[in-house]
């Protein structure tokens, strides 16, 4: 049971995740390559601020969520007047670089070795895994409901200005870069406050935890549910880390002779699925009913 419940803590985390990416490209058009950068110093953020320095677990979240606003709005600076291609490279570099400290930096991460234990922030015996699903469950839904009445609001339709044509919404006195460079600074920053408690959740951590795959596994998401919804992005998910993640590896009777092969059979099937979207869905599941008006 506790397997099922970090299961299915793990797709909430990419939910989370996935609606911020959803935020970056959907509604701004940041190609952000670098999702797993962020999360990931987040996470390793949180466990040298509470294991390393002492500090309370919510004071420790909340600066590691600040320290990777503060990467984010430095990066942004830099590379967000640039083209997607560039963008995309950069923030792909970012998220490369992190991995690399992360691993060679051993007096602070442990290195290969792994860095740990990161405790929970409380502790209810039996019920402290369902507590925990039902905490990240409610950052989550604190970015859903967010994103959901941005499409409505002033400042969603100037983001949505920025995203189709800077250069005019920039000639019309709106001060495009600004909006634009604050805009990723939080929303990767988000990011980074769900890898500070996806620390809590693996409670060890290791540096292939950094992989591409969560950046790829994000984007194919938000690719399949449709990146101009919010609900694209959850159901992007459960499609993806739902299906394979908890239903396939926690309730499949799959004999021990083929365990191996499921990841691989994961990604085949993430390839198929793309390539049937992109045939009959260009948009995405929710494609069509991105936008209003």
């Amino acid at each position: 049971m506790a397997y099922l419940y970090f299961s299915l803590a793990l797709v909430a985390v990419y939910i989370g995740i996935t609606l911020l990416l959803h935020l970056q490209f959907g509604r701004v058009g940041i190609v952000n390559f670098g999702v797993v950068g962020f999360w990931g110093l987040g996470m390793y953020a949180h466990g040298v601020f509470m294991v390393t320095l002492g500090l309370p677990w919510l004071v420790a979240l909340l600066l590691a969520t600040l320290l990777v606003g503060l990467f984010a709005l430095a990066l942004g600076a830099l590379v967000l007047r640039l083209d997607g291609q560039s963008v995309l490279v950069a923030t792909l570099a970012f998220a490369t670089i992190v991995l690399h400290l992360v691993t060679t930096e051993k007096w602070l991460t442990g290195g290969v070795v792994g860095f740990g234990t990161i405790e929970y922030p409380f502790d209810f015996g039996a019920a402290t895994e369902p507590a925990y699903l039902a905490l990240i469950l409610a950052f989550v839904a604190v970015v859903l409901v967010y994103a959901l009445r941005l499409d409505s609001s002033a400042y969603g339709r100037l983001l949505s200005a920025i995203r189709d044509n800077e250069p005019l919404a920039h000639g019309l006195g709106k001060p495009t870069f600004r909006h634009k460079l604050i805009f990723f600074a939080v929303t990767s920053a988000g990011m980074g406050l769900f890898g500070g408690l996806s620390a809590s959740l693996n409670q060890f951590l290791t540096p292939n935890m950094i992989a591409p795959g969560v950046t790829f596994t994000a984007w194919i998401a938000l690719v399949l549910g449709g990146k101009d919804h919010p609900w694209g992005a959850i159901i992007g998910v459960c499609a993806t880390v739902g299906l394979f993640d908890v239903f396939i590896e926690t309730f499949a009777p799959i004999p021990a002779d083929y365990a191996l092969l499921v990841p691989n059979i994961k990604l085949m099937l993430y390839g198929a699925f793309l390539v049937v979207i992109m045939l009959y869905r260009p948009s995405g599941v929710l494609g069509g009913y991105g936008r209003r008006g």
